[in-house]
């Protein structure tokens, strides 16, 4: 299946995204979704830097500093393949 992660926000506001394909089950994706999902009580930070995870039509915020070091690598690669984006 393709991921997708998308980074918006900053001090200067720009939206990059990367995509890869990965080989992971469904029941791997949810836990890996609730695992890195944000907690919904913290604050937004000005200027700070916010990411979402996409699969397939469905996206969800995603908290990169609670990525299990299985994935590690995988979040590694999408945030260095990150480009500019336009987005509607």
């Amino acid at each position: 299946m393709k991921v997708k992660l998308i980074r918006t926000g900053g001090f200067i506001p720009v939206t990059k995204a990367a995509e890869t394909e990965v080989n992971l089950t469904d029941t791997e994706l949810v836990r890996l979704l609730e695992v890195i999902h944000p907690d919904p009580k913290a604050h937004r930070i000005k200027d700070g830097n916010y990411y979402e995870l996409t699969v397939g039509n469905n996206s969800t915020p995603v908290d990169l500093d609670k990525v299990p070091d299985k994935y590690r690598a995988l979040f590694s690669k999408l945030k260095s393949d990150m480009r500019i984006i336009k987005r509607d």
